[in-house]
C-alpha cells in the first residue's frame, strides 16, 4: 500500500468510516490471523490474538501518526507480537523463539512482508547481544559449532581438548544462552 494510499485509509478509519474498517480489516486479517496461528499453533488462540490486534489498533489509531514513523504494517505486527508475548507470558512462561532460525539460511524474509523482516531482525539483536555475554569459551564452542558448521570432533581439535569436554561446554553454552535470550525476552 501507497503511503498516500495509507494516509487516506488512516484518516477515513479515525472518521468512523465503516468501509474504512472494512478495507483495513480484509487487507490485514489474513496476515494477522496466519502469524498468531503460526505462533500459538491453537485456532482459537489465534482468533482471540487476532481479534485484540484489530481491538488494540481501533482503539490507538489517534495515537499512530505521533507513535510510529513506518506503517500501518508494522504497528500492527508490534501490537499482535506484543498480545503473543502476553500470551505466552500468562499460558507458558516466556517464549523462546526458534533458534534454529538464527542459522537457517532457507528461511530468509522475503523483502515485502515487515512481519518477518521485524521478527527476524530482533531474533538477531537479542542473539548477538545474548552471546556478547557469554564468556569466551563458551563464545568460541557455539561458535565453531553453529556459525562455521564444525564438528564437536573438530572443535576438540581446534580448542586442545577433548571431545566430552566440548560436548559439556556446548550444553552449558546453549543453556545460558537460552537464558539470557529468555531474560531480554521477559523484559521486552
Amino acid at each position: 500500500m501507497e503511503k498516500s494510499e495509507e494516509k487516506r485509509l488512516i484518516e477515513r478509519l479515525k472518521s468512523g468510516d465503516k468501509d474504512a474498517f472494512n478495507e483495513f480489516y480484509n487487507l490485514f486479517f489474513d496476515k494477522v490471523y496466519r502469524y498468531a496461528y503460526k505462533r500459538v499453533k491453537n485456532r482459537e488462540q489465534a482468533e482471540d490474538i487476532t481479534s485484540e490486534t484489530f481491538l488494540r489498533a481501533i482503539k490507538g489509531l489517534k495515537n499512530f501518526e505521533t507513535r510510529m514513523n513506518g506503517g500501518l504494517d508494522i504497528w500492527m505486527y508490534t501490537i499482535e507480537r506484543n498480545l503473543i508475548r502476553d500470551f505466552f507470558r500468562k499460558n507458558m512462561g516466556v517464549e523462546i523463539l526458534p533458534f534454529e532460525e538464527k542459522w537457517n539460511l532457507l528461511l530468509k524474509p522475503p523483502i515485502d512482508d515487515p512481519y518477518i523482516t521485524v521478527e527476524k531482525n530482533e531474533i538477531d539483536r537479542i542473539v548477538k547481544e545474548s552471546m556478547n555475554e557469554l564468556n569466551e569459551r563458551y563464545k568460541t564452542v557455539l561458535k565453531y559449532r553453529f556459525y562455521k558448521g564444525m564438528s564437536i570432533k573438530e572443535v576438540a581439535s581446534n580448542l586442545g581438548i577433548s571431545e566430552a569436554n566440548v560436548k559439556v561446554l556446548q550444553f552449558r553454552a546453549l543453556k545460558k544462552l537460552k537464558d539470557l535470550i529468555k531474560e531480554k525476552m521477559g523484559n521486552e
